[in-house]
């Protein structure tokens, strides 16, 4: 099929740099919580801070100051990487380009792979082509603003198989971006306007984010350095707060992501 539009990010379209960006962004991120560390480490015995409370604290800091950093390179690696096609027939086709490298779990093949991802948007730009593993977008089932992108939510389906639910991520950068939101518009309505469901996911947020904290506190008094619960609630305690924890971060992905 002959592609009449295509839609990628600016910085994609200009000349990629999908592969640099991710590897040194990885890079300054690990340098940066290694750094962190040792500065900590070295700052709590200068300082003659109680190292069972400052070590913790400074783990939780630098954790949580990578996440978040990682969390900006994924997102702005996701908008860069995904790109829409308009076909002559007006179909409207999307890929994530990441899907479609493959590669182990040694780092130098995490590392070949985001290369060779690079390679692949700047043939797309240079010379649009419709990839073999892009998805048809047949019904739009919601959009979700974020911060710096857009979840949207659809059906797919891809050459020879049946449709499918996937989310697709809109950089806030597309070029054209009105004309692709208006494509996506007038697919919202194939099939039946999509049935309306409260979204209830805010509130399972909310009371996991509170049973975390609930046994976070149940950890801090049963630990030996507090001890005014029995010890032997602590590790238990510690795998609940975990769980919890992780309930907490899946159910937000999902909220972000318009699931």
């Amino acid at each position: 099929m002959k592609v009449k539009q295509i839609w990628m990010s600016r910085d994609t379209r200009k000349k990629s740099r999908y592969g640099l960006r991710i590897l040194g962004g990885i890079a300054g991120i690990t340098a940066l919580a290694l750094l962190s560390v040792c500065g900590g480490t070295v700052l709590v015995f200068r300082m003659g801070w109680p190292a069972e409370l400052a070590f913790p604290l400074l783990c939780l800091g630098v954790t949580a100051l990578a996440v978040a950093m990682a969390a900006a390179l994924g997102r702005r690696s996701v908008g860069d990487a995904t790109v829409f096609f308009l076909t002559e027939e007006d179909r409207l086709f999307a890929v994530d380009v990441r899907r479609l490298a493959g590669h182990g779990g040694a780092i130098l093949s995490h590392a070949a792979a985001a290369m060779e991802i690079q390679r692949s948007l700047r043939e797309i730009a240079r010379s649009p082509s419709l990839p073999a593993g892009a998805d048809e977008i047949l019904k739009v089932e919601g959009v979700r603003e974020g911060r710096s992108l857009c979840a949207l939510s659809c059906q797919v389906r891809r050459q020879g198989r049946r449709a499918v639910r996937r989310t697709y991520f809109l950089a806030k950068d597309l070029e054209d971006r009105e004309l692709l939101l208006r494509q996506l518009e007038r697919r919202e309505g194939w099939e039946g306007a999509p049935e309306l469901k409260e979204d209830r996911k805010p509130f399972y947020i909310l009371l996991s984010a509170l049973i975390c904290c609930v046994f976070v506190l149940l950890c801090v008094l049963s630990h030996p350095a507090v001890a005014r619960l029995p010890q032997d609630l602590y590790f238990p305690c510690l795998g609940a707060a975990f769980a919890a924890l992780c309930c907490v971060v899946w159910l937000v992905v999902r909220h972000h992501r318009g699931e």
